[in-house]
């Protein structure tokens, strides 16, 4: 068999003794970019199979910039969920600890020749709601807990979880019980535009976080939201667009340029997932198999 890998982010440079290493665990051949002989697809970013291929393996958790509609039907395809989770959750508790203590506000301050000393605030006691349920809001569940935080859980199938205190399929419940709202939700169809200008509206707390895709936020609800309430403040790693920013970022955003997941100590593990995961269909059972009716 043979493994074409293609992989289009300067970012993630596979060294060649670890593909090596890949190509004895496979029993696969393993061909750096785009063969029409390939009976495998390891891949990060738009893949091209070829005539013969008939599993595809993301490297990237998400999936929903693959165009479904012109991947042959029997060409099974699989995520890389919860491989990015743990770099993911940390960027996330770094958003959420900036705010809450003023780091980026006093740095900047300080910079600029003034020295104050404005108090800041402690995330104990305080409580995050977690959109989206799967590897990064788990992760982020636990070190939550760790700084003394309660915990909401949300998504689509009911979650048990001991970093969890509850657990609601309820999008409303969440917004009006949590003073932090993190968003971890998978982008697909069910999601795409999911925290509108309703669900923003009957946020209690003042912190909402953005670990997942842009457009899983309808973007002219939230910056109306952000002009009409300045105490409230969205803490982002992905901005619609990206790279291109167009237009104002409103004053009340922490923005930093989809980087949660490239952690420079940690770009090998989720590229070693995508291996065993294809060593797991080799054997006939492999993990995170996407639904295309989710983005379709």
């Amino acid at each position: 068999m043979i493994i074409s890998l293609q992989v289009k982010f300067a970012a993630m440079d596979i060294p060649d003794d670890f593909l090596k290493m890949m190509e004895e665990k496979t029993g696969c051949k393993i061909v750096k970019g785009f063969s029409d002989d390939a009976d495998i697809v390891v891949f990060a970013g738009k893949p091209e199979p070829g005539k013969k291929t008939v599993f595809m393996q993301s490297i990237s958790a998400g999936v929903n910039h693959l165009d479904f509609r012109n991947i042959d039907k029997k060409i099974v395809i699989c995520s890389n969920a919860d491989a990015w989770s743990i770099p993911v959750a940390e960027h996330a508790m770094a958003l959420i600890l900036a705010k809450y203590k003023n780091i980026c506000e006093s740095n900047t301050a300080i910079r600029n020749g003034t020295y104050n000393r404005k108090l800041s605030e402690s995330i104990y006691g305080q409580t995050i709601g977690i959109m989206g349920y799967g590897g990064i809001g788990r992760e982020v569940a636990i070190r939550a807990k760790a700084f003394g935080m309660h915990t909401i859980g949300f998504g689509r199938t009911e979650k048990k979880d001991p970093a969890l205190d509850v657990f609601s399929m309820e999008s409303e419940y969440v917004a009006k019980n949590s003073d932090v709202i993190l968003i971890s939700l998978p982008l697909n169809k069910h999601t795409r535009g999911m925290i509108d200008y309703k669900f923003l509206s009957s946020v209690k707390g003042n912190i909402i976080v953005n670990v997942g895709r842009s457009e899983i936020v309808n973007m002219d609800d939230m910056i109306k939201f952000l002009e009409e309430n300045k105490n409230k403040w969205f803490l982002t790693d992905v901005w619609w667009g990206e790279p291109e920013i167009k237009g104002e970022i409103p004053e009340n955003v922490i923005i930093t340029p989809h980087v949660a997941g490239l952690a420079r100590n940690f770009m090998q593990v989720p590229v070693e997932k995508a291996f065993e995961n294809v060593v797991a269909y080799i054997h006939g059972n492999p993990g995170n198999i996407v639904n295309r009716n989710d983005y379709i």
